[in-house]
């Protein structure tokens, strides 16, 4: 079994350290961590780059790599800031179930705007009785004429309030948004 890195992967390696040494300022990230602020430009750099979906197909906006340059991707943006790393890895997060599970419909509205930076994706999981055990989850999707009522309660959404944060026409007050 072969270890070694091939050259393509050094070579994503690289750019991904030098991005980190380029846009991953302590001084910004210790505010935004003070503020609670995502770090959007980060993000949209990142996304400019390739690094956001470097799995997905080509045809989706991504870079057409496998799971091992992901990694790649992920483990240079974690040892440069766990925390910024950790949201630029969750940019992707739930599209995956797009990735692999969606019609081509999905994939060809979703998966390039996340790609390019232009939408975050987030899974909503984790429910306050039943933690993230996915076989025993509450919450159903019920079909009502030409849409769907889902009812049931998430908690620890990744990246959820990025999503109201960024869209806040979105927005709309109310104690259980599912």
């Amino acid at each position: 079994m072969e270890f070694a890195l091939t050259t393509e992967q050094q070579q994503i390696q690289k750019a991904v350290r030098d991005f980190v040494k380029g846009e991953f300022d302590k001084n910004l990230i210790a505010e935004m961590e003070a503020n609670h602020q995502y770090p959007e430009k980060i993000w949209k750099k990142a996304a400019d780059l390739g690094f956001i979906g470097i799995h997905f197909p080509e045809a989706y906006s991504g870079q057409g790599m496998g799971v091992m340059e992901n990694i790649l991707v992920a483990e240079a943006l974690c040892a440069g800031d766990s925390t910024v790393g950790a949201c630029l890895i969750l940019a992707d997060f739930a599209s995956e179930i797009i990735l692999h599970f969606g019609s081509d419909a999905q994939k060809e509205t979703w998966l390039p705007k996340v790609a390019e930076g232009d939408v975050l994706s987030c899974g909503a999981f984790t429910e306050p009785d039943h933690g993230s055990d996915i076989t025993s989850l509450n919450t159903v999707a019920v079909k009502d004429g030409d849409d769907w009522v889902i009812n049931g309660s998430k908690i620890f959404v990744s990246v959820h309030g990025v999503y109201w944060a960024l869209n806040p026409a979105h927005f709309f007050r109310s104690a259980n948004l599912s």
